[in-house]
């Protein structure tokens, strides 16, 4: 490994150690705060069971509607995958993510499909940064929607008022970015950036007109799948959340994944999951045996759906599980490499 990477290696390193931490943490604390309630409740009956059946098999329709969306953002950026390998790397991200650290799902995805969809890694890594773009546009305003507007006053003051905060936040950041562009530009390496980063954001200045109304469009259908899951796996654990209600948890709690954490979210999703049930005024009872339910419908069937097509399509699990090593963190652009182009880290997955 040469000394350009060695820095970037060792804060990839750092930032999985501080997702385990952060795991560690919060499920210590789930535990002790489960240990204290009743015993949850799973389903035994027909009709629960068969809410936790369709919640499942929902599931899969979301991960195909994915699989879709991937499909037209990489080709309109000059891919030419084969839809059964997107399709099938939906479940393989799923499998990275859910049994690898620092959320390898993506990683998994364009070591994998960038040979098969004769691109480079650049364009891929743009594919999904546009992906997670759509996906927090959608989220965010679910969120606030819900949030500040059909459940105003329904429990969920116990997050506060965050526009003053978020909108800080917000200026702080670009000030950042500013200062780095500022700098950047002082030290000769502005134009570098740019050009070394510009593979990546194509994708998401290709968001206009017919392709981007057919993206975002794509979008909302995979969210409204995911809340008719998530509203179907409250009624298998007999909550009484409603639409609305899961919605509104589901929202919340794909915020919270973006916390660096370990494999399959632990800790961030699950907290996320008991604070939206409680703000809702829920049992404890019932939101544990939610967040079980969750957990199975979630991660079991796509985990397994992702080991599965790895093993048959993609040369195996072991071959599945090490192309992750295939696609190496970039150097910073600098002039001590003028003309050695390299790839990039993908983004983290968003749940």
């Amino acid at each position: 490994m040469s000394a350009d990477r060695t820095p970037r290696t060792a804060r990839r390193r750092l930032a999985g150690i501080a997702g385990a931490l952060v795991s560690v943490a919060s499920l210590v604390g789930i535990v002790w705060w489960a240990s204290k309630q009743e015993a949850p409740e799973l389903p035994t009956d027909a009709p629960h069971l068969l809410a936790l059946l369709g919640a499942v098999l929902l599931y899969f329709v979301a991960c195909a509607v994915r699989g879709e969306r991937w499909q037209i953002l990489l080709l309109e950026n000059g891919a030419r995958p084969h839809r059964a390998d997107t399709y099938a790397l939906i479940a393989v991200g799923y499998l990275g993510n859910n049994v690898l650290p620092a959320r390898a799902g993506d990683v998994l995805r364009v070591a994998l499909l960038t040979p098969r969809a004769k691109t480079d890694n650049r364009t891929v890594v743009g594919t999904l940064v546009a992906e997670r773009l759509c996906d927090v546009l959608v989220l965010g305003l679910l969120f606030v929607a819900l949030a500040y507007g059909a459940l105003s006053g329904a429990g969920t003051d116990v997050l506060g008022d965050r526009a003053g905060t978020a909108a800080i936040i917000l200026g702080v950041l670009a000030a950042l970015g500013v200062a780095a562009a500022a700098l950047l530009h002082v030290k000769g390496h502005l134009r570098r950036v740019v050009e070394f980063v510009r593979p990546m954001l194509t994708a998401t200045a290709n968001l206009r007109g017919r392709h981007g109304v057919e993206v975002i469009v794509l979008t909302v259908v995979v969210w409204g799948t995911e809340g008719l899951v998530w509203w179907l796996t409250s009624v298998a654990a007999g909550l009484e959340l409603g639409l609305v209600g899961a919605f509104y948890v589901l929202a919340l709690a794909s915020m919270l994944v973006m916390i660096p954490s370990g494999p399959g979210y632990a800790g961030t999703m699950d907290t996320a999951v008991l604070i939206g049930a409680k703000a809702l005024d829920e049992s404890s009872k019932a939101a544990l045996s939610y967040l079980i339910l969750l957990r199975f419908v979630l991660m079991v069937p796509i985990t397994i759906a992702g080991l599965i097509v790895g093993a048959i399509r993609f040369g195996g699990v072991h071959k599945v599980l090490g192309a992750r090593a295939a696609v190496e963190p970039a150097p910073p652009p600098g002039p001590a490499q003028p003309d050695e182009p390299s790839e990039p880290e993908p983004v983290a997955a968003a749940r």
